[in-house]
């Protein structure tokens, strides 16, 4: 499913490169990924959130708008019959017109995909800031597309830092591993 690319793609390479914040979030944004985190599980509210989010940070990067979507059903998943294989929390999609994003869109699917329960705020919050690092790529970087680089991930852990909600996105490697016991009695990670 992710493959390796060559070292002579382009695209690939320019995303890798790219490691820093794409946007300088303001107390508006802050506000707003806080009111999030605090919103019930209702989906029209999460969305008209989302939305005010998607606005702010698309004006403070310059990048044309995109809607967000809140699907109240369950993630788009794959099941072999005992395990769950795979599942969607969300999509980004765009079209380009004369080389300009255009239509962008995020769509976040608000249910789990087995049990169907709404997906808890934390979720909601590290998908919409996912997928938006997409529209980013492909609208402020102007990639051919958004490949999930380690440069795509410095981006997003540098997006969710600035917003003050680092913790919403899973632990880096090297984080949330316990320290073992070496022979000499000196903790290793």
């Amino acid at each position: 499913m992710f493959g390796r690319r060559s070292s002579s793609d382009s695209t690939y390479l320019r995303s890798q490169r790219q490691t820093r914040l794409p946007v300088a979030p303001d107390v508006v944004a802050r506000g707003l990924v806080m009111s999030i985190l605090e919103a019930g599980d209702d989906p029209v509210q999460r969305r008209r959130l989302a939305q005010l989010l998607l606005d702010t940070l698309d004006e403070l990067a310059g990048l044309p708008p995109c809607a967000v979507v809140v699907a109240d059903r369950p993630q788009v998943h794959e099941h072999d019959g005992r395990r769950l294989q795979s599942k969607t929390y969300g999509y980004y999609r765009c079209r380009f017109v004369e080389g300009a994003v255009t239509d962008a869109r995020i769509r976040i699917y608000h249910r789990t995909a087995v049990r169907q329960q709404v997906i808890s705020p934390k979720v909601f919050l590290n998908t919409l800031l996912h997928e938006w690092v997409h529209h980013y790529d492909f609208a402020g970087l102007r990639l051919a597309r958004s490949p999930h680089t380690a440069g795509f991930y410095l981006r997003l852990r540098a997006l969710a830092d600035a917003l003050e909600v680092g913790f919403v996105l899973p632990p880096e490697p090297d984080e949330g591993r316990p320290a073992t016991a070496s022979p000499t009695g000196v903790d290793i990670a």
